[in-house]
């Protein structure tokens, strides 16, 4: 993965040759292994080629970058103790590095890189360096396909048979994801590497206002919602995290405390495992190995779904009188893409209708013959796909301007009563968001409060 342009953010794995610090890009690191003690030796050695290693019964290339930090002025006072080989891979090409130490994630703006050689010499792995922005340190960045092109023509000089081996490693296994093992709270969660934008210090951080177990803190000159793993885990209390995971997808971001990162694994991508989705807990699919190990793998989109905090980064303020109090309407929790919380008062009627009862209209979308009238029936429910929808349609009819509008919903959830939640208001540029927090047994839950005439406003298909 290159460099991405404008604002957006182009996760690094951060690797340590001597005393050189070093960032790959994410999406062509399939995993990280211990280094093994010696690799298998080749015919006639080549270039930077250390020799061969089996990864799931398929030979790779291990290539050592000494050479090229040495040039960049690494300073290796004496052998390095190379203690991780990070597998890499680009289509059907595969090499592995053997690196000394294997950092956190690293999230690079485009405005952070900086082109050093600007020839395009085959032989140089270097032509760009990146300030890294929590820590003001630089980064070295590896040119992923020159080194695959010098992999290719060492392993083809020292009598290798390159196109087998990419024949092999094109037709192994399963489809697989790539995940970062974190270790959090004494257990070990992993991550969907492309969720991660980057690993940064923990910084400092104040209490959410109204939101038991969420912190705010600075990322990227705007708020991050910094998530309590305690109450995630269940645990009475959580160790302490010196490093804040950041995730990201799409414009939102939350901040998980984490403890260390073990390692870069891949994975299936439909692995078999005990699925938990309690009330406030962390949503995730446990898996156990044969090894005892019991591993976590953490579903961003749920997770995100369940804090509408996540749009915090959005350069959101507090709104002026925007502490949190107790509100005063009872509000219908319904997911529609998302959890909404909808003010009661801005609802006609909640009903469960038959498919049928709502009819295509000739201009698009449905209607709805409700109390003797035809209404509009906007539809926004998840997508499906080409699947058939059965079963009851869950519907809300709101007041319209000019006469009321039905919306359908993935599912009704709950009824918030008068003063059983507290409610917070903050400001993104010129727009006031609402959100509800309802502290129950089982966790805390925050919902966005749902604006009527937007989700009106909001794109909808036929139902």
């Amino acid at each position: 993965m290159d460099a991405q342009t404008g604002g957006a953010l182009a996760p690094h794995v951060v690797v340590q040759v001597g005393a050189a610090r070093i960032g790959i890009p994410a999406g062509c690191v399939e995993r990280a292994l211990a280094a093994p003690e010696h690799y298998t030796p080749l015919p006639r050695r080549q270039g930077a080629l250390l020799g061969m290693l089996a990864v799931d019964g398929v030979p790779v290339p291990v290539i050592d970058l000494a050479c090229w930090v040495a040039l960049a002025g690494a300073v290796t006072g004496g052998a390095p103790s190379h203690r991780r080989v990070v597998l890499l891979r680009a289509g059907d090409r595969m090499a592995a590095l053997q690196v000394d130490v294997l950092e956190p994630l690293a999230a690079l703006p485009a405005s952070a890189v900086q082109r050093l050689c600007h020839d395009d010499d085959p032989e140089q792995l270097f032509h760009s360096a990146a300030i890294v922005p929590a820590s003001g340190e630089m980064l070295a960045l590896l040119e992923v396909d020159h080194l695959f092109d010098l992999a290719r023509s060492w392993c083809a000089a020292a009598g290798i048979d390159v196109a087998a081996v990419d024949e092999d490693a094109a037709g192994t296994g399963q489809a697989t994801h790539s995940w970062a093992v974190v270790e959090a709270g004494g257990e070990l969660l992993a991550l969907r590497a492309d969720d991660v934008a980057e690993v940064t210090p923990m910084p400092e951080h104040v209490a959410f206002p109204g939101g038991p177990g969420v912190a705010l803190c600075t990322w990227r000159d705007s708020h991050l919602a910094v998530l309590s793993l305690a109450r995630l885990l269940g645990a009475d209390a959580a160790r302490a995290a010196p490093l804040l995971a950041v995730l990201r997808r799409g414009e939102q971001a939350l901040g998980l405390p984490i403890q260390s990162v073990r390692e870069l694994r891949q994975m299936p991508v439909a692995p078999q495992g005990v699925r938990a989705d309690a009330p406030g807990r962390l949503p995730c699919l446990t898996v156990s190995h044969d090894n005892g190990e019991t591993l976590r793998l953490v579903d961003t989109a749920a997770l995100f779904a369940m804090h509408p905090e996540a749009s915090l980064n959005l350069a959101m303020q507090p709104a002026a009188g925007g502490g949190a109090r107790r509100n005063d309407d009872t509000y219908v929790v319904l997911d529609a893409g998302g959890k909404l919380a909808l003010p009661i008062s801005a609802c006609e009627e909640v009903l469960h209708a038959a498919a049928e009862d709502c009819v295509p209209a000739p201009a698009g979308g449905a209607t709805l013959n409700w109390r003797g009238a035809t209404i509009a029936v906007h539809d926004l429910r998840q997508p499906v796909g080409g699947a058939m929808r059965r079963g009851k349609v869950s519907l809300v009819v709101l007041r319209g301007e000019a006469q009321p509008v039905a919306v359908a919903v993935d599912q009704i959830l709950s009824m918030i009563t008068p003063g059983s939640a507290e409610l917070t208001c903050m400001r993104r540029g010129g727009e006031s968001v609402e959100l509800l927090i309802l502290e129950e047994e089982s966790g805390s839950s925050t919902y966005c409060v749902a604006d009527p005439a937007a989700l009106l406003r909001r794109s909808a298909a036929s139902v």
